[in-house]
């Protein structure tokens, strides 16, 4: 695709300033087109109709969850390319309208598929025994919380687990499929809105590899990964990715002691990961490729478990 791109925007605020911000970085974008359905976005070159996104050479959806499945739906018989963040859809009625509309052009911006991560669990899938990730700070607890629409189950009805734990659930099921059993607890701790604010999920695949992922909007910042494997720990944070080994390390006394460090690269994995996504976006775009993952089985596997995981908790 020669010339720079096009690019419309649903959603004009927080996140979806920065994906403007890794999209113009990339050098392929030469114009932006915000839509809103009766604001003036002041600072921005924006529409209040629509059909203007539809000449755009691809469209972002970085809107509210729950305005995802009208906004697909709006976009069905669209040629071009949708990069729609996470979580898809919320509702069953928007997930049985995805599965029955396969879309090769549309991308779900699930950027831990397109990480270090992802190639290190395939990697290590025959070794490893346990995953430990815990996502945490403070959000919920501070006063201007109560405006942000994440603070409202209507529109987060999973609260943190939909807004910052889907991203590395997503990639635990679909480099694993389809878990042998899970199990959820949650609690919504904020004086400031009624949404889930701290949540846990227990799970056990069908090779046998078991993980504990814990989300809080209560706590103290933590951003940390830890994969246990039969001969090697690897520590992932958000300045490092760490392997440690090997299993037989002993002390002076022949007693098993903490692995040594075997090699570490010094990243911030999960920011780069989203960059990482927005670039592999482009290069689809720019060559009028399409997603190959658009067509795996466990593309929308996370969204299924997610509304299996909503229907439970009623």
């Amino acid at each position: 695709m020669a010339g720079k791109l096009k690019a419309g925007f649903i959603g004009y605020r927080n996140f979806a300033l920065k994906l403007k911000e890794l999209f113009g970085e990339t050098n392929a974008v030469g114009e932006f087109l915000f839509f809103h359905p009766d604001k003036k976005l002041e600072g921005l070159n924006y529409t209040n109709k629509f059909e203007d996104l539809l000449g755009c050479d691809f469209i972002v959806i970085a809107s509210p969850d729950e305005t995802h499945g009208q906004y697909l739906r709006q976009l069905k018989d669209f040629k071009k390319y949708i990069f729609c963040e996470k979580i898809p859809v919320i509702t069953k009625e928007d997930f049985e309208f995805l599965r029955e509309n396969p879309n090769p052009k549309l991308y779900f911006d699930f950027g831990f598929r397109k990480s270090k991560l992802y190639s290190t669990l395939k990697d290590y899938s025959e070794k490893i025994l346990h995953i430990q990730h815990n996502c945490c700070h403070g959000l919920a607890l501070k006063e201007e919380y109560k405006n942000n629409w994440r603070s409202q189950a209507s529109k987060t009805p999973l609260g943190v687990f939909q807004l910052s734990g889907i991203h590395f659930f997503d990639l635990l099921v679909f480099s694993f499929g389809e878990p042998k059993s899970y199990k959820t607890a949650a609690r919504n701790l904020s004086p400031h809105g009624d949404s889930i604010d701290n949540f846990n999920i227990n799970i056990e695949f069908q090779n046998g590899i078991t993980a504990d992922l814990y989300y809080s909007y209560t706590a103290p910042f933590c951003l940390t990964t830890e994969i246990l494997t039969k001969d090697e720990i690897i520590r992932v944070d958000d300045q490092s990715f760490s392997v440690y080994g090997p299993r037989e390390t002993f002390d002076k006394n022949g007693r098993f002691a903490p692995p040594k460090l075997i090699s570490e690269e010094k990243s911030d994995l999960y920011k780069d990961s989203l960059k990482d996504s927005v670039n592999y976006f482009i290069k689809i775009v720019q060559t009028n490729g399409v997603f190959q993952e658009a067509t795996s089985e466990n593309n929308l596997l996370s969204t299924k478990l997610f509304l299996e995981i909503l229907e439970n908790r009623k």
